[in-house]
């Protein structure tokens, strides 16, 4: 047997290379397998022993794992089949695989769980009425579509009943009318229909690993300046003049396939708007966020704050591509954990430590009024707490207060009447320390 049998080639697609590609290498579909991470790997090797190599090479705890296979469908495209069991994952990498798939790779999707503070989490518990879902995100005025997550869905449900988590993804405000598209395939040509919000996505034919495009519609006035307004024509444009991501660059609301000069993988930013160009040379696992790059999870949520809060970023100075990389993400962690702590537990302790990070922070340029007044509003907050408690616990005992004044009142009452019928015919020689029977017997 020739060595190169006794390897199979494991190739592993993150989030982070969906966020990566789609809208600078790929429109269609999920992602290249020629450009995320391979590991060579013994055909004999346990599949469990397998996730200790990745566990080390992305840092992903072996419980906090789950992978998909990939299957090829009949229409071509190449989609999340089927999870990998537990019972599975104790048999050969080699073994393992999709049917019809090449016998020399294993081509694989990692599904990580993040909880709010951007940490692993142990994976939901996928039931056989839960269907996977991609998520992408289409820009009718910039023309661009790009990649922005997926969640799972039941199979009985309906789009009008994630509407909110869809725009959620985007950063949009939750009540946000979107239209849906279902990416469905692109070869010999490109067919991507509307979905219909009250059709359930089993009646919808939705199965794992389907995509689902989506868009804000252009108000009436813009839609003539845009010359694809909705996801099946920009797609439909895209392929027939076979134009890549790197080639496609707007000229007002048009496309043109003529690539533009533009200072590579640099972006700039101006009065709080932002203009993004892709590098070849990106870094692992990282995505693009105005003119830097940073992990796809601290981008969604420096995206939500750049879009609310427009100056946070306009004099961000911080020199060196890895420093800014590691101040961002920094950032990002800094407000994840502020956005999960209660307003009742921004203490002393808390309110200091936070200040003394916004402090650091706007050393390097963060506009961070916002969350300092945020933050003085929660002292305001704690403190008027505070003082109602302690209104109603001085209530309370002044309540108890008079209560116990009236009743001593009473008895002081009742012990004098008391007093005054004991008084009436006693003899004043009788006293209590006397015999019983002094001057009787």
């Amino acid at each position: 047997m020739a060595e190169a049998d006794l390897y199979t080639i494991v190739k592993v697609a993150r989030n982070e290379d969906l966020m990566e590609q789609i809208g600078r290498d790929r429109y269609f579909d999920l992602v290249d397998h020629n450009k995320v991470r391979s590991f060579r790997i013994k055909r004999w090797t346990p599949f469990n022993l397998f996730k200790e190599e990745v566990a080390k090479e992305f840092g992903i705890p072996i419980q906090f794992q789950r992978f998909w296979l990939w299957a090829k469908r009949q229409n071509n495209t190449y989609r999340p089949h089927r999870l990998v069991k537990p019972q599975q994952e104790a048999q050969p990498v080699g073994r393992l695989r999709a049917p019809k798939a090449n016998d020399a790779e294993l081509n694989l999707f990692l599904e990580v769980e993040h909880s709010r503070r951007g940490l692993p989490k142990i994976p939901p518990t996928v039931c056989s009425d839960d269907i996977l879902l991609f998520f992408k995100l289409y820009d009718p005025l910039k023309e661009e579509l790009r990649y922005v997550g997926r969640f799972y869905v039941k199979a009985d449900g309906m789009p009008v009943d994630i509407l909110a988590k869809i725009n959620r993804l985007a950063g949009f405000d939750p009540g946000e009318d979107i239209e849906l598209f279902e990416e469905i395939h692109s070869e010999p040509n490109v067919r991507c229909d509307p979905v219909d919000k009250m059709v359930t996505f089993r009646d919808s034919q939705l199965g794992n690993g389907d995509i689902i495009c989506f868009q804000i519609s252009p108000e009436d006035e813009s839609r003539g300046q845009c010359g694809h307004p909705n996801v099946p024509s920009f797609l439909e444009y895209v392929h027939r003049h076979q134009i890549k991501p790197e080639h496609h660059s707007k000229r007002g609301c048009f496309v043109s396939s003529e690539p533009q000069q533009t200072e590579r993988g640099r972006g700039t930013i101006s009065g709080g708007s932002t203009t993004q160009t892709h590098s070849a040379n990106a870094p692992a696992g990282k995505v693009r966020f105005l003119a830097y790059w940073v992990s796809s999870e601290a981008s969604l949520l420096l995206e939500r704050i750049h879009l609310i809060h427009k100056d946070t970023f306009t004099r961000f100075s911080m020199k060196g591509e890895k420093l800014q990389t590691l101040l961002l993400e920094s950032f990002a962690s800094f407000v994840e954990s502020m956005s999960t702590t209660k307003v009742n537990e921004v203490q002393e302790d808390v309110l200091r430590q936070a200040t003394i990070s916004i402090e650091d922070f706007e050393q390097v340029g963060l506009e961070l009024s916002w969350l300092k007044k945020r933050l003085e509003e929660a002292k305001k907050a704690n403190k008027r707490a505070e003082s109602l408690v302690y209104v109603d616990l001085c209530e309370t005992a002044l309540k108890v207060g008079r209560a116990k004044v009236r009743e001593l009142e009473e008895g002081l009452v009742k012990a004098k009447a008391e007093l005054e019928d004991c008084s009436t015919d006693l003899p004043n020689s009788l006293a209590v320390n006397d015999y019983l029977l002094l001057d009787v017997v």
